[in-house]
C-alpha cells in the first residue's frame, strides 16, 4: 500500500531512502507542500513536495489508518501489519518495484530509490535549477557530490552550442 506514496515522494523530493523511511507521521502537515527532512549528519532541511506526492501521502495515511482501525503510527511510511514499525529498506524496495509495475514503466526492475533520486536531480537540473539549489535539495555537503548526479542530455547540449555559440550565427541565419 505505501508503494505509490513512497515512489511519488522519492521522485518529487530526491530524498535518500533512509531519509524517507525515517520521516515521522507528521512530516507532511495538511496545507503545506514542504517536508522537514533529517539527513546525513543529523542535518535538517526543508524539501518541497509535488502535489501528486502530497495526494499520494494523504491517500496512504487514510488507507493505513482504516486498515489499522484508526491506530496512529509514529512513522509516515510504516509496516502495514505493525504501524509501530517503520517500513524496512527491503520492504520499501519491493513496494517501489510494485508501484513501477503498476505505473506501466518499461523497465520496472531497474527502478530503485537511488534511481528515483538520480532522476529527480537530473530532471530538476535540466529544467534550469541552479546547481547550488540542487545541492541544498539533495542535502549534499559539497558541490562535487551534486555534480555526479547531474547528467546533461547530449542532444540538449548540442542544441545549446548550436543556438548560443556566436560562431554559429551565420548558420542560424541561413537556417531561418
Amino acid at each position: 500500500m505505501p508503494g505509490a506514496a513512497l515512489f511519488e515522494t522519492l521522485y518529487a523530493s530526491g530524498m535518500r531512502i533512509s531519509e524517507a523511511l525515517s520521516l515521522p507521521s507528521d512530516a507532511a502537515p495538511p496545507g503545506t507542500r514542504m517536508l522537514l527532512v533529517r539527513g546525513k549528519g543529523d542535518k535538517q532541511r526543508r524539501v518541497p513536495q509535488h502535489e501528486r506526492a502530497i495526494a499520494a501521502i494523504i491517500l496512504w495515511q487514510k488507507l493505513a489508518r482504516a486498515y489499522a482501525g484508526g491506530a496512529p503510527s509514529p512513522w509516515l511510511f510504516h509496516s502495514v501489519r505493525n504501524g509501530a514499525k517503520a517500513l524496512t529498506r527491503q520492504a520499501a524496495l519491493l513496494k517501489i518495484k510494485e508501484a513501477a509495475v503498476a505505473a506501466g514503466l518499461a523497465s520496472p526492475e531497474r527502478v530503485s530509490p537511488h534511481v528515483l533520486r538520480h532522476a529527480f536531480a537530473t530532471h530538476i537540473h535540466s529544467g534550469g535549477t541552479d546547481l547550488r539549489v540542487l545541492q541544498e535539495l539533495l542535502g549534499h555537503a559539497g558541490i562535487e557530490t551534486t555534480r555526479i548526479y547531474t547528467h546533461l542530455d547530449t542532444s540538449r547540449l548540442h542544441q545549446m552550442v548550436r543556438d548560443l555559440n556566436p560562431l554559429n550565427e551565420e548558420e542560424r541565419i541561413t537556417a531561418d
